[in-house]
C-alpha cells in the first residue's frame, strides 16, 4: 500500500473506560488505529483505577534521538 493511502498513525495509546451492558471494559486504540477491549468491571471507577494503573502504555516510547546527554 503506498504510504499515502495508509491511515495516519496515532502518536500515542489511548485508553477509555467503555460500558458495554452491564459490564465496563478498558477500550484499547494503539497507534495503528487497532482497538482492543481488555478486562471486565463492575464499574467505570474499576476501569478507570485500571487505566490509571497502566497509564505507561500511553507513553510514547523514547527514540535513541530524543536521549539527552
Amino acid at each position: 500500500m503506498p504510504p499515502e493511502d495508509k491511515p495516519p498513525e496515532r502518536l500515542t495509546t489511548v485508553l477509555l473506560p467503555m460500558q458495554v451492558g452491564e459490564i465496563w471494559r478498558v477500550q484499547i486504540v494503539w497507534p495503528n488505529g487497532s482497538v482492543h477491549y481488555f478486562g471486565m468491571y463492575n464499574s467505570r471507577e474499576a476501569a478507570v483505577e485500571w487505566i490509571t494503573a497502566h497509564a505507561w502504555l500511553t507513553m510514547r516510547p523514547k527514540h535513541r534521538d530524543d536521549a539527552s546527554g
